[in-house]
């Protein structure tokens, strides 16, 4: 499984999985894209599983036909201590979200 961490959460959050199983946007030579081209690139590059903070982008960007589940984290802050306690959620979220489907998580 392949996931892939959003450039708006920390590089810490790639701890909660097996090494070699995460890696954030920068890592992947994606920085700076916009979300279309990110969502783009992302189908092409197969990978499983999204992970962002970033409420808005289902309402901005089209995931119904995408290759990947997407995990949004609702928190009151990215900060890795603010997320920490989210561990075993976005850890079940990533095994249980469908290609093409959005997963809330708080």
């Amino acid at each position: 499984m392949k996931i892939v961490i959003d450039e708006c959460l920390p590089k810490r959050v790639t701890q909660f999985f097996e090494k070699g199983r995460a890696y954030t946007v920068p890592q992947i030579g994606l920085s700076g894209a916009k979300d279309t081209a990110l969502l783009n690139e992302l189908d092409k590059r197969e990978i499983d599983v999204f992970i962002t903070i970033d409420g808005n982008i289902e309402y901005q960007e089209q995931f119904i036909n995408r290759k990947f589940g997407t995990v949004v984290i609702i928190s009151v802050s990215n900060r890795f201590n603010d997320l920490l306690h989210l561990k075993d959620k976005i850890l079940k979220a990533v095994d249980s979200v469908s290609n093409g489907e959005i997963e809330h998580i708080s």
